[in-house]
């Protein structure tokens, strides 16, 4: 259950990081630039400062074009990204209006992760870092590992003594089990448990004479070592999982508060006003940027029902529908986007073009009017 566990959650963080990498970060569309072309001088537009402006289109230098409120210029995507949060190395990609749920996901995803990781495996772990202080000839030989014996009357006469020592017959068994080679092990007498005898250790196995005792390892050897290789490239993994787990929590213990305050990383050092597009609410800010609450949240995929065109943003005194629009009086048409940025951009009305005054070509002029009337 662990391995599902942990495969899901990974599974999940990786399709976050291929949709917040290749998803467009939120360029201004082409809508955008067709809307201010139609309103012209009719469109109000600010010098862009580090401040809150909400309801106006500033000026970007760089692009030499209008663009909406929350947008930003990237230097390094050298484009306005919408509802810009920050350019991000780690997914080599702006984070704006269009994937800033996945950059979020991510980030909760891959941390989620790790700390599973290393919850499940933190014994194993510990374990096997102990067990690099036990190396020998290329293995990890661990006591207590449960290696059997099998007794035998008269002493191993082929093989090479691979070592010689006094010990108890405990001492032994389990010495024998930590050596890679050992078939066994061989002393003279009769065995007495806490009684020390010279213990000779043999890489081979045969039987032969009286008046000695035998004792032959009957658990494979390969249950009782683990290579060094493998061990390593476990303690690496824990390694990598321990570093992102540090590397993401704060990171997201600083955007998750912002998401639920509706705020980015470039406007948290906003101070001329109050934030105006706070909705009130945990949810409601989150869903500005995750969409109307629906079984998509948890998936790296576009809302269902977005709250916002990234464009302009509803206002914290405004009283908004369950669309994301403000409310309508009953029988008034549905405002389409347009209708919508000219509202609050506030875009002046358009006037219709005044007839020319005629010209007074001299007195006769000025007596005809006269004689005429007004």
């Amino acid at each position: 259950p662990f391995a599902i566990l942990f495969n899901s959650i990974w599974g999940l963080a990786m399709w976050s990081y291929a949709r917040a990498h290749l998803a467009d970060p939120g360029i201004v569309p082409d809508r955008w630039r067709d809307f201010v072309r139609n309103v012209g001088d009719a469109l109000p537009i600010a010098p862009a400062r580090p401040e809150w402006q909400p309801g106006k289109a500033t000026y970007c230098k760089k692009c030499d074009l209008p663009r909406p409120e929350r947008a930003h210029h990237c230097l390094l995507c050298e484009v306005c990204v919408l509802r810009m949060d920050h350019h991000c190395p780690w997914i080599n990609n702006c984070v704006g209006f269009r994937n800033h749920k996945f950059f979020l996901l991510l980030g909760i995803y891959a941390c989620l992760a790790s700390f599973v990781a290393l919850a499940t495996s933190l014994p194993e772990l510990v374990h096997c870092a102990g067990a690099l202080t036990q190396i020998e000839d290329g293995f990890v030989f661990e006591s207590g590992m449960g290696a059997n014996f099998e007794e035998h009357e008269g002493f191993i006469s082929s093989g090479e003594n691979i070592l010689e020592q006094s010990m108890t017959l405990s001492e032994a068994k389990e010495r024998c089990g930590e050596l890679p080679m050992c078939k066994g092990f061989t002393f003279q007498g009769k065995p007495h448990n806490g009684h020390k005898f010279h213990m000779y250790f043999k890489d081979k196995w045969d039987i032969w004479g009286t008046n000695w005792t035998s004792y032959r390892r009957t658990t494979p050897e390969s249950s009782t070592r683990l290579e060094v290789t493998d061990i390593l490239v476990f303690m690496i993994f824990g390694i990598l999982a321990l570093f992102v787990a540090v590397l993401l929590t704060p990171m997201l213990a600083t955007h998750l508060p912002l998401a639920t305050q509706n705020l980015t990383t470039i406007e948290d050092n906003y101070e001329n006003m109050p934030n105006p597009f706070d909705q009130g609410s945990t949810a409601a800010n989150l869903a500005q940027v995750f969409g109307a609450y629906g079984p998509e949240w948890p998936f790296p995929v576009y809302a269902w029902k977005p709250l916002s065109d990234g464009v302009s943003f509803a206002r914290s005194d405004e009283r908004l529908g369950p669309d994301g629009l403000p409310e309508r009086a009953d029988g008034e048409e549905e405002m389409d986007a347009e209708t919508l940025w000219r509202k609050r951009y506030r875009a002046r009305p358009q006037v219709a073009p005044v007839k020319d005054e005629p010209v007074d070509n001299g007195p006769l002029t000025s007596l005809a009017r006269w004689w005429h009337g007004p």
